[in-house]
């Protein structure tokens, strides 16, 4: 599904940022002592220890975070292998073309499967920023299969998770191994909340408060770190 060639996102990114840094004006360039001056600087900040202040106020954030958010274990081992199977099939109707175009949107180790609504993000904004995301018009994306209303939404609002009639979206997010998400947030323009999150296939994590750069690719501690257990819900308020 990923046909770059790359195994892992970091490899991706590696690959395309020397001539970034390099190039400007269509001629290449040296880089100067000013900028070895300003990397420097960037590692010897980053590897000082944070302030008692600081350390104060990224507990304080990880606790508002945490206070938002909910995790239970509702699937099986025998359920979650019975979902598998239909996102598995999901994908393989995908890779035929069986889908409307807007319901599939690809990335480097990562695929997305829009079901009911869809919106564009990200690269595909006219105008970048928060709050630029919308819908796609009506019936530009498939509708939310069957099996997902009868696995997966009857039994949130079985367990009260949600109330009856709250999802009118579904969001299939396939993840390659070394795959990833930037930092984000879903556009509360777009969401209703609560975002309810259910993770399949395998264990995983969710981090909150990071901060990525790209040349080279890396990223701050998380304020919180979350571990998502195969099967289980994540509730977001």
């Amino acid at each position: 599904m990923a046909g770059s060639g790359y195994t892992d996102l970091r490899e991706k990114l590696k690959s395309m940022m020397p001539y970034r840094d390099s190039y400007k004006g269509g001629s290449l360039r040296e880089p100067t002592e000013a900028s070895y001056e300003r990397k420097r600087r960037y590692h010897e900040d980053s590897d000082s220890e944070p302030s008692d202040y600081e350390e104060q106020k990224e507990e304080e954030e990880a606790r508002k975070v945490k206070s938002g958010i909910r995790q239970l274990r509702l699937f099986s081992t025998e359920e979650c292998a019975k979902i598998e199977a239909r996102i598995e099939d999901v994908v393989s109707r995908a890779e035929k073309g069986l889908y409307k175009e807007h319901t599939v949107d690809r990335a480097p180790l990562r695929n997305k499967y829009f079901f009911g609504e869809g919106y564009t993000y990200g690269s595909q904004l006219q105008r970048r920023g928060p709050g630029q995301e919308r819908l796609y018009p009506r019936g530009e994306v498939d509708a939310i299969p069957e099996w997902v209303h009868d696995l997966v939404i009857r039994k949130l609002v079985e367990h009260r998770v949600i109330p009856e009639g709250f999802v009118n979206s579904a969001v299939i997010n396939d993840y390659q191994p070394g795959g990833c998400i930037v930092s984000h947030v879903d556009p509360i323009h777009i969401f209703e909340r609560p975002i309810v999150s259910v993770s399949f296939f395998s264990d995983s994590a969710l981090c909150f408060g990071c901060k990525f750069q790209f040349k080279p690719i890396r990223v701050s501690e998380p304020v919180l770190f979350l571990p998502v257990k195969r099967g289980s819900v994540t509730v977001l308020r």
